[in-house]
């Protein structure tokens, strides 16, 4: 099993993301062994209440800058808002930049104000979605690509410079979107699952991805959840319950739930995270309760020397 930090690219209401404390958590999360760090993305939050937010793509810039080689991902990146063929440009560039260590995380989205926003059409976003990322993926590892549509039109188009080959990632919770990710993914990214539930659905895409003559033992599984490491469980659980609350609400329509959390003393975390491990999760991407430096160094400290292969 692979462990992956999340980073406070956006904050609640009031509260400013502050790009030096977020370099700092990436470099502490290479130091201390981490695999991968990842940014949340949004172009716009909220309305009164305004969740500021940080361009995930030009903060992944920065840190691939200021680190050597831990991988780079977007958890999720919201693949409609964007031009595909500027997006394949970006994602080019940063893969190249960062050595090759960039993961591409993204989903269709659920923020209609957005949609609105940059005139994108909300009820579409699905179809726009699979166009957009089918497009991307052949402009990033084909050549000469020639594609007409209402929207796109290239002729033997070619974008250089060619990188190493990014992992598209596909999130999501609805019977559609796991489909889709078997279909067409190189994995499956979720957020505040339960080992049990993630299992559920990961079946779901492995079925498609089999129906589609694809192999899902060579798909990435990926499952961000909560982090809170303290004296006994029962702090650990008010502390992640108390930070989730103010910064997110939990999907309704999906099993998103604060029972995710991996929290309490060492053992209460170790033996939660080997329940994923048995489900089979490639990579569990921590959200530090609080965004605390402390709680990334304990879990580099504690956590990770107990899952390193002997």
């Amino acid at each position: 099993m692979r462990f992956g930090i999340a980073l406070e690219t956006f904050t609640p209401p009031g509260k400013i993301p502050s790009g030096d404390s977020i370099l700092e958590m990436a470099l502490l999360a290479e130091r201390m062994g981490f695999d991968s760090v990842w940014v949340w993305d949004h172009i716009m939050l909220g309305s009164r209440k305004v969740y500021p937010v940080l361009d995930s793509l030009t903060m992944l810039t920065a840190i691939g800058a200021r680190t050597s080689k831990i991988k780079i991902g977007t958890g999720v990146l919201i693949l409609p808002l964007r031009n595909p063929v500027v997006l394949a440009k970006t994602l080019s560039t940063i893969q190249s930049l960062s050595s090759g260590r960039l993961i591409l995380g993204c989903a269709a989205g659920w923020y209609e104000r957005e949609f609105k926003a940059v005139g994108v059409d909300f009820k579409k976003r699905g179809n726009i979605f699979e166009e957009s990322f089918q497009l991307v993926r052949k402009l990033l590892n084909e050549r000469e690509v020639t594609y007409l549509s209402g929207s796109y039109n290239l002729e033997h188009a070619t974008m250089e410079p060619k990188a190493d080959r990014i992992p598209m990632l596909i999130g999501g919770y609805s019977d559609s979107v796991l489909e889709r990710a078997g279909r067409l993914a190189d994995g499956w990214i979720s957020y505040y699952y339960k080992p049990e539930s993630y299992s559920e659905s990961w079946n779901k895409v492995a079925t498609s991805a089999r129906k589609d003559g694809r192999s899902p033992e060579s798909m990435s599984r990926v499952d961000i959840v909560p982090l809170s490491i303290a004296s006994n469980f029962e702090v650990g659980d008010k502390i992640a319950r108390d930070f989730t609350a103010r910064y997110t609400d939990l999907p309704k329509n999906s099993a998103c739930t604060i029972e995710s959390s991996v929290r309490g003393n060492i053992s209460d975390c170790v033996a939660q995270i080997k329940k994923y491990e048995s489900v089979g999760i490639n990579d569990l991407v921590f959200i530090p309760s609080n965004y605390d430096l402390e709680q990334v160094e304990k879990a580099g400290n504690e956590i990770l020397p107990n899952f390193i292969k002997k």
